[in-house]
């Protein structure tokens, strides 16, 4: 009998530890989304800011009252630019940012263009 609840309890325990997931949002849409051979049209608020928003700005990350720098803040983000912390941690690597994992190339190539022309705030 014993043995019998044994099994129960540690089947149960393995079925919720096996079934937990993590809520992940879907990927954004990013098919249209500028290419790297149309840089000129990059734009911070239309491009580059949804990319930070939903990549770094997010609980737990880079927001007010979290870990520093405050991405949620456009003065911020261009200071990041202009000093190179995000070539070096969206970019270059290797310490990746975010870490849930390098961004998709699309979007790597968009912040490449974004910074290539200075990173303007427009």
């Amino acid at each position: 009998m014993k043995k019998l609840v044994l099994t129960l309890i540690t089947i149960t325990c393995v079925s919720l530890i096996i079934s937990c997931t993590k809520d992940v949002s879907p990927e954004p849409d990013i098919s249209a989304t500028p290419t790297p051979s149309s840089c000129d049209t990059i734009s911070f608020t239309q491009d580059i800011k949804p990319i930070i928003s939903a990549n770094c700005a997010i609980s737990g990350c880079h927001v007010y009252n979290g870990p520093p720098p405050n991405l949620t803040d456009d003065n911020i983000i261009k200071a990041q630019a202009d000093g190179g912390r995000i070539q070096a941690r969206v970019i270059n690597g290797p310490a990746y940012m975010p870490t849930t994992g390098r961004l998709p190339d699309a979007q790597i190539n968009i912040i490449q263009c974004w910074l290539d022309a200075g990173a303007p705030l427009n």
